[in-house]
């Protein structure tokens, strides 16, 4: 049986199966296209925990509030992010 390595979003931990969870569609992308613009720059710190926190209020039911805050938690544990905010 052979496993097929699934890369994670260096910014927000999404794992990125397909060529659209990528940023650009481009598989070698350190980023997914939620964290990174098309061109894999990351979008801005404030643009990347929004979107975060709005996917943590429509998947999970989490109150907005608390979506930021565990937002930025996770955030922080990311290499993207490491000495950054």
């Amino acid at each position: 049986m052979t496993t097929e390595l699934c890369r994670s979003c260096g910014s927000c931990g999404f794992p990125m199966r397909t060529p659209d969870d990528h940023a650009g569609g481009d598989p070698d992308a350190e980023y997914c296209s939620t964290c990174a613009e098309a061109s894999g720059t990351l979008k801005p710190y404030d643009e990347v925990v929004q979107a975060n926190a709005d996917y943590l209020v429509r998947e999970q039911g989490v109150d907005l509030h608390a979506a930021r805050t565990m937002a930025r938690a996770l955030l922080a544990s990311m290499p993207a992010w490491q000495g950054r905010r």
